[in-house]
């Protein structure tokens, strides 16, 4: 997403597109059409409506974002929940944390239904940009490149995290549609085959590079590696290795310096292929991000939030697994990962001494209180290379190439080159873990222990250690079994859709 002079507010963007997956209505009881929203029969006019309606697929990806964290970095064991004994319930994050969550967590359902509402508003734009007529028709591919770049990305992580998904592909215009679309679940190999015919659309439709003024929006580079992405998951490794020399050769450079990537200063710089953009408005709060809030220690107060009105959650804390998993040297370590010192923090399980961990890459100077301007990293060239290195090893062995990329990522990184004469099993591991340092806390861990079948084995050990350091936890907290690798379908979606079935085990 981006931010620009001529943003419309998030109010806006929701008149666009007023239609939500699930309406419910009454015959008799209201006649008079409404006069605070548009419906998409009388809006989609002229290029620049069509274009305010893309913005407003990309404006969930904020909400989708605000808590996608909980979902793949707490779940992994790259972050764990500061325990905080003034709550007296479990919270539920803490419930995902140890794979206890029900479908009735409190969290599944708004990831569930924001994920949802952004494909409903794709294809909004979708099956209306046909009939619009377009002054530009390069403007007319990019604003349909980025709506199936949009609606493939909001899919894949529906069909990582929960399996069989509904796959809706039309504009829901009634009540009676949207339960109609939404009762059963789709195979995976078929949601996987319409992904992928939307991002190799979107591929040939994006621009390499926007404006100024339009910085932030998918581009060609952000469809090739999503593409990257999925073939890798799905273990095609030619097809993958394909798109990401098609990456390559784009321009992106890594930083010279790791933390420079994540400061609000340098967004949209030469290694960013795709963020999620916040912006630090006071007329506008909502299009903010609150990652610094969200992830300090909590009784931390002010110290690293600079902010004594809005007290941090510590939801999003650094595991001792992921403290020991950087070399020394690694200048990572210290732009990915403070520490805040107090005597009382030894009361804590998580607490190493005095001292606790926190989550440091979105931990920056901001004028408004409460809310920051941190994008969110998606894809950056660092992660294409190491893409490399794994599809590379994994077609052909630790060939010299293979070493050329996963080297580039360790000299920025401070470190020195990978020993020479490792086999491909050794230089898999290898890729493994520097994937892990350089990606931390990006959101990306629990989707990498998934597609390579680590998971199970990782989180084992991972609960091992966290029950030695947290004696208030109590069975059946952290028992890691194959059906918990995918989430439940949230319990209201099978409320008040019967026919949609529950995945096994939940």
């Amino acid at each position: 997403m981006f931010c620009r002079k001529r943003t419309i507010k998030k109010s806006i963007f929701f008149a666009i597109l007023f239609i939500s997956m699930k309406m419910t209505g009454c015959d008799n009881i209201l006649t008079m059409e409404p006069h605070n929203a548009i419906s998409s029969t009388q809006y989609f006019k002229n290029g620049n409506e069509v274009d305010q309606a893309v913005i407003g697929i990309y404006a969930k990806l904020q909400d989708m974002y605000n808590n996608q964290y909980i979902f793949t970095e707490v779940r992994s064991d790259n972050t764990i929940n500061q325990f905080n004994d003034a709550n007296r319930g479990p919270h539920p994050i803490w419930l995902i944390d140890e794979f206890t969550n029900t479908p009735s967590n409190v969290y599944m359902e708004p990831y569930w239904q924001d994920i949802y509402q952004g494909i409903q508003r794709a294809n909004t734009v979708l099956n209306n940009i046909g009939d619009v007529q377009f002054e530009n028709s390069d403007l007319k591919d990019q604003l349909t490149g980025e709506a199936k770049f949009l609606r493939a990305f909001y899919y894949f992580d529906l069909v990582r995290l929960f399996g069989d998904v509904p796959l809706v592909l039309d504009q829901i215009k009634s009540p009676d549609a949207a339960f109609a679309s939404l009762d059963s679940r789709t195979d995976v190999e078929k949601v996987y085959q319409q992904i992928i015919k939307d991002v190799k659309d979107a591929a040939g439709l994006l621009p390499q590079t926007y404006s100024s003024s339009n910085k932030g929006r998918a581009t060609e580079g952000a469809a090739r590696t999503l593409l990257s992405v999925i073939y890798l998951t799905r273990k095609n490794y030619s097809e993958a290795r394909n798109e990401l020399e098609n990456v390559k050769n784009l321009g992106y450079a890594l930083l010279p310096n790791y933390a420079d990537l994540f400061n609000p200063d340098n967004k949209y710089n030469q290694e960013a292929i795709f963020d999620v953009s916040y912006a630090e408005l006071e007329s506008n709060l909502g299009l903010g991000s609150t990652f610094i809030y969200d992830f300090a220690p909590h009784n931390s107060g002010s110290e690293v939030t600079g902010d004594n009105a809005h007290n941090p959650t510590g939801l999003n804390i650094p595991t001792e697994s992921i403290l020991q998993s950087y070399e020394n040297g690694d200048n990572r370590k210290n732009a990915s990962i403070g520490y805040y010192i107090n005597p009382d923090n030894t009361q804590y399980g998580i607490a190493i001494g005095d001292t606790i961990p926190y989550v440091k890459k979105f931990v920056h100077p901001h004028s408004v209180r409460g809310v920051t301007n941190d994008n969110w990293p998606v894809y950056r060239y660092a992660q294409v290379l190491l893409m490399l290195s794994e599809t590379i090893n994994e077609m052909d062995g630790p060939t010299s190439e293979a070493y050329s990329y996963i080297n580039q990522v360790r000299q920025r990184a401070g470190l020195g080159p990978l020993p020479s004469g490792l086999s491909q099993s050794q230089f898999r591991d290898a890729v493994y873990h520097e994937e892990r340092v350089e990606l931390a806390f990006e959101n990306h861990r629990w989707f990498s222990l998934l597609r390579t079948g680590r998971a199970k084995n990782v989180m084992t050990e991972h609960a091992k250690e966290v029950k030695d350091l947290q004696p208030h936890l109590v069975n059946p907290v952290y028992e890691i079994e194959d059906y918990k690798l995918l989430y439940p379908i949230p319990a209201r979606e099978l409320t008040l859709n019967p026919d949609l079935k529950q995945n096994p085990g939940y």
